[in-house]
């Protein structure tokens, strides 16, 4: 077992409606290799200002992964200060900017939490986005129970912030430390041909597809996550 004091330093970055629990397990099973922390990315309502309140939280040096918007503000992270960030993981994400048809489905959750719909939307959510083959009732309670901690106000900010996303592969190549990304191969939500540009747009990363998993890694594979994850820092 490695000593605690040879543990990484591991920024945990949750998708949005996310909360620390989504990366409770995987924590759990990387405790002897990593103390991990859990910075909100809910508290700003731009890619850059939540970058900003990362690194303000974030030890001087450490390693970092993202899932989903999570993945979206690592790879701001990583522009803004390459210096301080040791590993880079990226799970479940995209480095392209929104859309047109992500735009008006963002207007319109929008739209529908601020007519007081948020209970629903988190509802919807917590079953969209899980494939259907894994929507159990208990892993879609754990996904829907997680919005209470963003509430409303969190996911327009969240929202707003996925508007104001940059196209991030024109400086893939520039990212200059050991880079794991994750799909899930059952992902309707960021389809692992998203996942396949990031890999093949940073200079040495290794790319790991779960079989049996869709877009929440974290839940619904966290000891298998865990594992490439470990093989990451440890290698």
């Amino acid at each position: 077992m490695t000593a605690c004091s040879d543990r990484h330093e591991l920024v945990l970055l949750s998708g949005m409606l996310g909360d620390d629990t989504a990366w409770a397990e995987v924590a759990s099973d990387l405790a002897d290799v990593a103390h991990a922390s859990f910075p909100r990315i809910d508290q700003a309502d731009t890619i850059a200002a939540l970058a900003a309140r990362v690194l303000a939280a974030a030890p001087e040096r450490f390693a970092l992964a993202g899932h989903s918007l999570g993945g979206i503000v690592a790879l701001q992270v990583v522009r803004d200060a390459p210096e301080r960030v040791t590993h880079l993981a990226l799970v479940n994400t995209s480095g392209r900017d929104a859309s047109p048809a992500q735009l008006e489905s963002w207007a319109a959750l929008s739209d529908r939490t601020l007519d007081g719909e948020f209970g629903t939307v988190a509802d919807e959510l917590g079953r969209a986005t899980l494939p259907e083959s894994r929507r159990e009732p208990d892993l879609v309670a754990r996904n829907v129970a997680m919005a209470d901690t963003v509430g409303a106000s969190g996911l327009l900010r969240q929202l707003q912030s996925q508007v104001t996303r940059p196209d991030s592969r024109p400086h893939l190549g520039s990212v200059g430390v050991p880079t794991l990304v994750v799909s899930g191969a059952l992902d309707h939500v960021c389809p692992p041909a998203l996942q396949e540009e990031l890999a093949a747009g940073i200079p040495g990363a290794r790319h790991v597809v779960l079989e049996t998993t869709g877009h929440m890694a974290p839940l619904e594979a966290p000891h298998e996550l865990a594992q490439v994850l470990r093989e990451w820092l440890t290698d």
